[in-house]
């Protein structure tokens, strides 16, 4: 350990001023998701629990939409910010009794007066439990670079240009510091599922696989590819049973934590909260259906029919096609083909889906940045749609006012620039598509560059 860190200090130094930099993000303005987030969590924390979160219908803004797993870290995060407070107002009391220079320390005194009590704009929810529910989605977050370490020390790979990549650029610090979205702490189970295919610790797999459909649905298309995964990596189909009854047995938990009375009702219920898409063809992200209606400038729904079906059941189609073509990618004890796989059903589905948010990109393009630990020549093309992903992020949500003008260029046109981006990753997209289907023999006339 001393020989390694003599020899990457400078990059661990690097990688500790990232994450530092993460955090101080987590202080920067609260997208109105975070405030929603925050307001269900004080609603829980005044109530003494979770029950009954679903059924109550009085709120100052939307109803609870999340899966129940992650409505619990909104809770938790009242019990975390109370914590901190409890630690911080021990240590800066201990400061005063014991006169340890005390004058030297008012800014923590006013850092804890702050923390404990400031609202957020005209709100009623603290600063603090919002800079909380970001920091959780930070930790998860640094934990994903600590699992792609993890796996370019296993392949033997230099871990610098893949670890520096994941924290540096702004697709992920943008989701998680600065937006607060629960995407990284969905795709760290979702990844430590994929890991565990290759191991004898299968049984498992299930269950993380269901905790990452529990903090953040839109992963559950991976499904079919996770069962043919299991099939040709040989894996006992008794640990596939097990952990299956050990997955549904989890989530029907989670569900008895907010259940008031019956708990087929509160399922009933779910299905109707969860589903937020309000048939619209395309929300922000800049996909297949963002090229004919950019949103918000054009708004369509996704019951419009062509060619006598609609956008949403042509969405499916080709999710099932994509889907199916994916099976051919998996070869058994070769990991990169899992998360190549992956790649091609998750960014695939979320190209051509109608209903589809920018961030639900995420885990696909990890996903891609992980394949190209193996086959280095996918990190380009892991720039460029981790970009694109970026400024979509960018233009649905801004911090700064200075940067309203980049609003304005990207409005100009009929939101030229945005389209422009959207077609290009599906240019992108079928790129790796034909590149990788021509390496595992789809095209046998051809040979790979």
């Amino acid at each position: 350990m001393k020989v390694w860190l003599k020899k990457n200090w400078k990059m661990v130094i690097v990688c500790l001023l990232l994450v530092s930099g993460r955090m101080a993000l987590t202080y920067s303005p609260a997208h109105s998701d975070v405030r929603i987030q925050a307001e269900w969590g004080k609603w829980m924390y005044v109530n003494g629990g979770v029950k009954g979160l679903y059924d109550w219908n009085v709120w100052s803004c939307i109803w609870p939409n999340h899966p129940p797993l992650v409505s619990w870290v909104y809770f938790e995060s009242y019990n975390i910010h109370s914590q901190l407070m409890w630690w911080m107002s021990s240590l800066g009391n201990f400061i005063a009794l014991h006169r340890l220079a005390p004058t030297k320390f008012i800014w923590f005194f006013n850092f804890i007066k702050w923390f404990g009590s400031a609202v957020y704009g005209n709100t009623e929810y603290l600063v603090g439990v919002i800079v909380v529910i970001k920091q959780i989605m930070v930790v998860a977050d640094l934990l994903v670079a600590l699992l792609i370490f993890w796996l370019c020390k296993k392949t033997k790979v230099d871990w610098k240009k893949y670890v520096l990549a994941y924290l540096l650029l702004p697709f992920s610090w943008y989701l998680s510091a600065v937006w607060g979205q629960s995407n990284q702490l969905s795709y760290l189970f979702l990844l430590l599922s994929l890991i565990l295919m290759t191991t004898r610790r299968s049984i498992w797999v299930p269950v993380l696989y269901a905790i990452a459909i529990n903090l953040k649905p839109d992963c559950i298309f991976l499904l079919p590819l996770y069962l043919v995964i299991w099939f040709k990596q040989k894996l006992p189909w008794r640990n596939l049973f097990l952990g299956g009854l050990l997955a549904v047995f989890f989530s029907l938990w989670t569900l008895t934590w907010f259940n008031k009375g019956n708990l087929i009702e509160l399922l009933q219920l779910l299905s109707k909260r969860l589903n937020t898409g309000e048939g619209l063809m395309t929300f922000n992200a800049f996909n297949f259906w963002y090229v004919i209606y950019p949103y918000p400038s054009k708004i369509a729904f996704e019951n419009w029919q062509y060619l006598f079906v609609s956008a949403k059941v042509w969405g499916y189609i080709i999710y099932g096609i994509i889907t199916l073509f994916s099976f051919k990618l998996v070869k058994l004890k070769k990991p990169e083909t899992i998360f190549l796989s992956v790649f091609i059903v998750g960014f695939g589905s979320w190209l051509f889906m109608t209903g589809m948010h920018e961030r639900y990109a995420f885990y696909s393009i990890v996903s891609l940045l992980i394949y190209s630990i193996y086959t280095r020549k996918y990190f380009r093309h892991f720039l460029v749609l981790s970009t694109v992903m970026f400024l979509g992020m960018f233009y649905s949500y801004f911090v700064p006012e200075k940067f309203d003008l980049v609003k304005l260029y990207f409005d100009w046109g009929g939101q030229i620039i945005p389209r422009g981006l959207s077609i290009l990753n599906v240019l992108i997209y079928f790129d790796i598509w034909r590149k990788s289907f021509r390496v595992e023999g789809l095209f046998k006339n051809k040979k790979e560059n």
